[in-house]
């Protein structure tokens, strides 16, 4: 078992250094390009830090041939996606493009490796982008902040103990020069690896390559670096507070070497048994499961190239002290390093290993990256070599590596709390909830680039539209798509076939043969949770303890299979469905069918399990709330959602979950979890017969008639007026702006007719930072922002239109008036034909992408059931998308935005009435 056919791995060298590393799939029409620099801010000079991510944004910037702007632009109306990070150990730029636009990719990287311009102007306009980025990720976030802290402990001399993004004092610093000799001495094709993975043939590919890349000269010789870790001696301690901090939580740091040591792979299987977070890990089930002092753990040996650390972390509830906890870890270390594991446990690791590498690098994507990385930090080759050393580690190991790394005398220990918390008091928080349905971006990097559906616009008389034109012959002309250029997804309809269960469950399934594996999806729509408007959090409460026993299994009975076997099931409830998703191996499927039926029928809400959950969700919906960012949106949010069941408190009320009895949860179980209304949808390595057999034993047996009389949800009220909450903290350094628009009776819902329009209207508008109108003007031009993004949070029952972004104080009148600018503009003009064209173009290739795999197939089929749309509602998405017009966009623009009715929430160093022009 290989998580990566070798044999289809090929290895080539240019002339010029550059290495290539190919690999054929050819599932879908979609080509995935990697090129991955071996530089990261460890190579940068004392001084210096945070030139490697500024060089990223500055050939972000482009060359003479394709200028600021066009290399997002090219790529997104061409249906691409485009990424790119810097890491402490590389930088790495990728594209996932259409098979038939690759040119396009290998054109601009091989152009960037050495035409970059670096314009002064540009560099100090991209300098304010990268401050305000650093705001965002480090300064007013302290997660950002605790690891800075974190790592200058953890590291002596080492240059991972500097922020990847750099000192503040550092980027205020570095000078154009500089940063352009970085980029001339680093970004070379002898110092890169370019990884294509995709459906293409390896000896065409290699033609392009050396077409684009063999141009590229080569770079200078670099002398070889040596990294090193001088080891600390004594126990460090970390005591971080900050207002923002909600969890009451412990780290324990230990230094540990890379994975492909000696001592890695067995230090890597006993994090996995120590402190996985999984409800199974040893001390998951001490101090989650039986003291009940903690509400999770997690931790294990971090994937670095250098020697890192290993980690232990666990979240403790408010009144529980860091002595105790940190006492019992350590007991369960000593435990480990005195007496072998058993077999049961190390077999359950080898189990997950055959799990992961059946069920992964499904995706061109997914193959790439691990090439890519695996490559630079170790050679591909370990990619496999892995499984088998996992495989060969044995109880000896395990004992020798804990009692080797697992030093009492020299580790740093982190204590973080709330800010009125003291370490000793027993007081803290838990933590904090999502907010429903955001996007909200975190990564381990330093990230650029687009994810998602943007466009590029051209048509604007600004200076960068003149160059645009300049060099329209050249590369416009070259790589703009026409309609006709776009590769169309093959028709999902005709995949899906049907059967009716002996309880008359409708299930829809899909054969597919090329993995193992089998994907289940269900949802039981219901009317509105009448209850849950009396007792906020009983919808909750339900979700979370169906998992926690059924009539015939305890949990510890269920958590124990599933993480043997092993397999993937969770029951989850919205304000409008209850939904299921499993995910198995296909001699599992009979045991994730059958907890299924477990879950949804046979649930048993057992009064101790009850006790456990009823305290998290207290701690949660307490600390909901806490800090001015949270209040902020929820001021908005709640608003926009007045007397609707959406605006109800998301997580809850704690005088509502302490009053709630088993007799509740279960009166609520039994009228809303039935088969009546619930849908199937199944796909993978099977055949008719044998699936039908197996649902048949199990889902086809459950009665429960419905008692759900499908009350119809309230109706969502348009924003009237002017309405600004400005939540003013003198420490945050930037702030948070959010604005809401919602100017119809029942709010934008999913049968919305004019659906593809918005969605174009808002690529063109706010979609991105990087390609829409906003990103240029406020980020691009005037450097307001690191990040602008929109969300047209559209839901069964209504929705509303929420445009976010994060800037200085100082600029947040100026980039309101920005936004409202941008927005008038487009009621009163339109858009252009051309960025018409472009938001087509680049939907339309996107549209394959939805489909790379027919477990994405089934997804699809899922919410096209759930939505209520006919199954053919896909497949006929590209004449919907071409069917839009100019004048649709404009009358959307007037119809859906309202610069005179909105909601405006702002988080920040303000005076209450900084905002006041708005209201």
């Amino acid at each position: 078992l290989f998580a990566i056919d070798e044999s289809r791995v090929k290895e080539f060298y240019l002339d010029n250094g550059l290495k290539v590393i190919t690999y054929e799939m050819h599932a879908a029409p979609i080509i995935f390009s990697c090129l991955v620099y071996d530089v990261g801010s460890k190579y940068e000079p004392f001084g210096q830090t945070g030139i490697s991510h500024i060089v990223e944004h500055m050939m972000f910037q482009g060359t003479k041939r394709f200028p600021k702007g066009v290399i997002a632009d090219l790529i997104a109306s061409n249906g691409g996606v485009f990424n790119a990070y810097t890491s402490t150990d590389v930088t790495v730029y990728y594209e996932l493009l259409p098979k038939n636009r690759i040119d396009l990719a290998l054109d601009i990287e091989s152009e960037r490796m050495y035409k970059c311009v670096f314009d002064p102007q540009e560099f100090e306009r991209e300098k304010k982008v990268i401050i305000e980025e650093r705001k965002m990720r480090v300064d007013n976030n302290p997660k950002g902040l605790r690891m800075e802290e974190l790592n200058t402990l953890l590291y002596k001399c080492h240059p991972y103990r500097n922020p990847v993004i750099g000192w503040m004092e550092d980027i205020e610093r570095i000078t154009r020069d500089q940063a352009y000799a970085y980029y001339k001495k680093y970004y070379t094709p002898n110092n890169a690896t370019l990884v294509l993975v995709g459906d293409f043939d390896t000896n065409e590919m290699l033609k392009k390559v050396k077409k684009y890349y063999g141009r590229v000269p080569k770079g200078p010789k670099l002398e070889e670096m040596n990294f090193y870790r001088l080891d600390f001696h004594g126990k460090r301690i970390l005591e971080f507070t900050h207002q923002d901090i909600t969890d009451k939580s412990l780290g324990l740091y230990f230094k540990a070497p890379p994975r492909f040591s000696k001592d890695g792979p067995a230090l890597y299987v006993a994090g996995r048994i120590l402190c996985r977070k999984a409800a199974t890990s040893r001390l998951y089930k001490r101090l989650v499961t039986e003291e009940r002092l903690c509400q999770v753990v997690a931790g294990g040996l971090r994937f670095s190239k250098d020697p890192s650390v290993f980690v232990i972390s666990a979240v403790l509830f408010p009144d529980k002290d860091f002595d105790t906890v940190e006492k019992i870890i350590w007991e369960e270390i000593d435990s480990m390093a005195t007496y072998p594991v058993s077999d049961y446990e190390l077999q359950k690791i080898k189990n997950h290993i055959v799990f992961d590498e059946l069920t992964s690098d499904q995706y061109p994507s997914e193959v790439g990256n691990r090439l890519a990385v695996y490559d630079n930090y170790f050679g591909w080759r370990n990619i496999n070599r892995w499984d088998s050393l996992i495989v060969s580690v044995n109880k000896e190991d395990i004992m020798r590596v804990v009692r080797k790394y697992f030093d009492r005398k020299n580790h740093v220990v982190c204590y973080t709390l709330p800010e009125d918390s003291s370490r000793s008091s027993g007081k803290g928080e838990e933590k904090k909830l999502k907010e429903p349905e955001e996007e909200m971006a975190s990564s381990g990097e330093v990230t650029e680039g687009i994810t998602g559906i943007k466009v590029r616009r051209k048509d604007t008389k600004s200076l960068l539209e003149k160059v645009l034109r300049i060099f329209k012959k050249d590369v416009m002309e070259l790589y703009t798509p026409t309609l006709d250029d776009i590769i169309a997804p093959n028709p999902i309809a005709p995949l899906v076939d049907s059967l009716v269960l002996r309880n008359g469950v409708k299930v829809y399934y899909i054969e597919q043969h090329d993995f193992p594996t089998v994907y289940l999806l269900g949802f039981i729509p219901t009317g509105r949770l009448v209850e849950n408007e009396k007792n906020p959090g009983i919808r909750q409460f339900v979700e979370a303890m169906i998992h926690r026993g059924t009539k015939s299994r305890t949990y510890d009975e269920i958590i124990e299979e599933k993480s043997f076997v092993p397999y993937q099931l969770k029951v989850s409830q919205s304000w409008e469905n209850i939904s299921i998703q499993g995910y198995s191996l296909k001699k599992d499927a009979g045991k994730m069918f059958r907890l299924a039926y477990e879950y949804l029928a046979e649930a048993n809400f057992p009064e101790s399990e009850m006790d456990k959950i009823r305290r998290k969700l207290i701690v949660k919906a307490k600390n909901f709330k806490k800090t001015d960012a949270m209040k902020a949106f929820y001021s908005m949010y709640e608003s926009v959602f007045e007397g609707h069941q959406y605006g109800l408190p998301y997580a809850g009320l704690p005088e509502v979950y302490e009053k709630l009895t088993r007799d509740d949860l279960i009166r609520f179980y039994k009228k809303y979890y039935s088969p009546d209304r619930l849908k199937l949808v199944v796909v993978g390595d099977f055949d008719r017969k044998w699936l039908e057999e197996e649902l048949n034993k199990t889902i086809g047996g459950w009665i429960n008639p419905s008692g759900d009389k499908n009350v119809e949800f309230q109706r969502i009220k348009p924003i009237k007026g002017k309405h600004v909450f400005v939540f003013s903290n003198p420490d945050y350094k930037q702030c948070r702006i959010d604005i809401a628009f919602n100017t119809v009776e029942g709010g934008i819902t999913v049968r919305n007719p004019d659906l593809e329009a918005l969605k174009l209207l808002e690529y063109i508008l706010c979609g991105n930072s990087l390609t829409s109108r906003m990103g240029r003007k406020l980020r691009d031009e005037q450097g307001l922002c690191y990040n602008i993004s929109s969300n047209l949070w559209v839901r069964i029952h209504g929705g509303y239109w929420n445009i976010r972004t994060f800037v200085d104080e100082a600029n947040a009148v100026k980039m309101i008036r920005g936004i409202f600018e941008e927005i008038r503009k487009v009621q009163t003009e339109g858009v252009t034909e051309s960025e018409l064209l472009d938001a087509k173009a680049r939907k339309l290739s996107l549209l394959p992408f939805w489909i790379r795999t027919l477990d994405d197939v089934g997804v699809n089929v899922y919410e096209m059931l759930k939505y209520g749309r006919p199954l053919d509602y896909f497949d006929r998405k590209a004449e919907r998308i071409r069917a839009v017009t100019l004048d649709d966009i404009k009358r959307v623009a007037n119809k859906y935005l309202d610069t005179e009715n909105y909601i405006i929430a702002v988080s920040g160093n303000l005076p209450e009435d900084a905002l006041d022009e708005f209201k």
